[in-house]
C-alpha cells in the first residue's frame, strides 16, 4: 500500500511539473481531473468523467490539449491565452451547478499561482464541508464511490433517454415518407397516425433507460443480451397496451435496445465509440438461433422461403447498413435524413416492406428504384412518396433503422 501511495504522490508532482512548464507558453492552465475517493484512481468513472467533462469546457478557452494518464488518475492538461479569472469563473459555475458538478475539479493557474474558489465544496454524500468529512473520516471509500457510481449512471442514463426521443422525433416529423407514419399523413397505415405514435414512443421510453443501466452494471455480454431481452418482452407489451394492439415501435425496441445497450457498456468501460459495432455484434451472436425455433411470424417466414434475416441479420453482422448510412446523414435536415433513409430501403431487408408488398419482385423493384432515385429534387420525391401510398407499400424496419442511425450520429459526435 505504502509502495502505491508513492507512485501517486510521485504521479502528482509529474503533474505539477508539466503545469509549471505550461505556464511559460501560456497565459492560463486548466487540469480536469475527477475527484475520486481512496487508492484506486484509475477506477472507470474516473475516465468517464474526465472526458465528459473536458468536453464542457468552451472550445475558445482552449489553445492546447493533451491527455495524461497514471497512478493520480486520468487527466486534461489545457493551455489558454485568455484571462485566468474569466475562465475560472466560468469553470465554477460547471462545478456549482451541473448536476455531476461536485464530482469533477477545474483547476485553473495563472503564471504564478492557482486560482481558488472562494467558497468551499459540499460533501458528495451529505451537506457538509468535503473537507470536514475528509479530516473526519466521515464516510467510508465503498460508500462515495457508490454514491459517484449512482450519480453518474442516473445523469447519463436520463441523457441517453432524451437522446432517444429526440432521435424518434427526428424520423417520425420527417414529410413526406413513403407511406410512413408523419404529423402531416397516415400514410399506407389505416390503424395509426401521429398522436398513435407518440404515445406509443413516450410509453417506451423508459424502457431505454432500464437497457441502458445493464449495460452499465453487467459485465457479461451474453448476460446482459438476456436480461435486455426480457426488458424488451415488458416494453412490447407496455406499448401493444398504449396503441391497443397496434405495433408501432416493436422493431425498434429491439435494435435501439441494443444500441442502448453497447452504448452503455462502451462509456462505462472506457473503450472508444467505433467499438461499438463490435459490441453490437458480440450482444447479437446468437440472434440468428431464432429461425431455429419454428414460428408463425412473417419474419421466420421470409426467412424460410427467401432467407431473408431480417432485423436479426442486421444486428447480428454488427449493422452494417447503419454504419454505411451514417455517410449519407451529413446533418440533421430533411434532405440529410430522406436521403439516408431512402438509402436505407434500398439495402436493407426490411420484412415490414415485403410483407405489404406481397410480392417479391414489387419488392426487389421497388428497392432498386429508391437506390437509383437517391439525389431526386422534391418534385420526384413526392411523387414516389404518393406512389408508395398508392401501392399501400410502408417500410417499417428502414424507419427504425433510420432512427437508430440518428442515434449513432448523435452519440459519435
Amino acid at each position: 500500500m505504502n509502495n502505491l501511495y508513492e507512485k501517486i504522490l510521485a504521479a502528482r508532482e509529474q503533474r505539477f511539473v508539466k503545469i509549471d512548464f505550461l505556464k511559460n507558453r501560456f497565459k492560463t492552465v486548466i487540469t480536469v481531473k475527477t475527484n475520486f475517493p481512496g487508492s484506486n484512481k484509475n477506477h472507470n468513472l474516473s475516465y468517464i468523467l474526465t472526458d465528459y467533462f473536458v468536453d464542457k469546457i468552451p472550445e475558445d478557452f482552449i489553445s492546447s490539449k493533451e491527455f495524461f494518464d497514471g497512478k493520480d488518475g486520468p487527466y486534461y492538461l489545457i493551455g489558454s491565452h485568455l484571462d485566468s479569472n474569466q475562465i475560472k469563473n466560468v469553470l465554477m459555475v460547471i462545478e456549482d451547478n451541473h448536476p455531476l458538478g461536485r464530482l469533477i475539479d477545474f483547476d485553473v493557474f495563472d503564471g504564478m499561482k492557482t486560482l481558488s474558489r472562494m467558497k468551499f465544496r459540499k460533501c458528495y454524500v451529505c451537506d457538509d464541508f468535503a473537507t470536514k468529512c475528509i479530516i473526519d473520516k466521515k464516510h467510508s471509500v465503498e460508500v462515495l464511490v457508490d454514491y459517484m457510481n449512482s450519480e453518474a449512471l442516473n445523469h447519463f442514463k436520463n441523457e441517453i433517454i432524451e437522446l432517444v426521443d429526440s432521435s424518434i422525433l427526428l424520423e417520425l416529423n420527417l414529410d413526406p415518407k413513403f407511406g410512413l407514419v408523419t404529423p402531416l399523413t397516415n400514410g399506407s397505415h389505416n390503424d395509426m397516425n401521429y398522436k398513435l405514435m407518440l404515445n406509443a414512443k413516450n410509453t417506451i421510453l423508459p424502457y431505454f433507460g432500464m437497457m441502458f443501466e445493464e449495460g452499465w452494471t453487467t459485465r457479461d455480454l451474453d448476460l446482459v443480451f438476456r436480461k435486455i431481452r426480457q426488458i424488451g418482452l415488458k416494453a412490447e407489451a407496455s406499448m401493444f397496451d398504449s396503441t391497443s394492439g397496434v405495433n408501432a415501435y416493436k422493431g425498434l425496441i429491439f435494435g435501439m435496445g441494443i444500441l442502448v445497450t453497447a452504448y452503455s457498456y462502451i462509456l462505462y468501460n472506457h473503450l472508444h465509440i467505433s467499438k461499438i459495432f463490435n459490441i453490437v455484434e458480440q450482444l447479437s451472436m446468437n440472434l440468428l438461433e431464432d429461425f431455429n425455433i419454428e414460428s408463425s411470424t412473417f419474419g421466420y417466414y421470409a426467412h424460410k422461403e427467401y432467407s431473408m434475416q431480417g432485423a436479426r441479420g442486421e444486428f447480428y453482422k454488427g449493422i452494417p447498413n447503419v454504419k454505411k448510412a451514417l455517410e449519407y446523414l451529413v446533418d440533421f435536415k430533411d434532405e440529410s435524413r430522406l436521403r439516408t433513409l431512402m438509402f436505407l430501403i434500398s439495402q436493407v431487408e426490411d420484412t415490414s416492406f415485403l410483407k405489404r408488398a406481397n410480392n417479391y419482385e414489387l419488392y426487389t423493384e421497388t428497392k432498386k428504384t429508391f437506390s437509383q432515385k437517391l439525389y431526386s429534387d422534391k418534385e420526384t420525391i413526392k411523387t414516389l412518396s404518393d406512389y408508395c401510398i398508392d401501392k399501400n407499400l410502408t417500410f417499417g424496419g428502414s424507419a427504425d433503422l433510420l432512427i437508430i442511425t440518428i442515434f449513432l450520429k448523435k452519440i459519435m459526435r
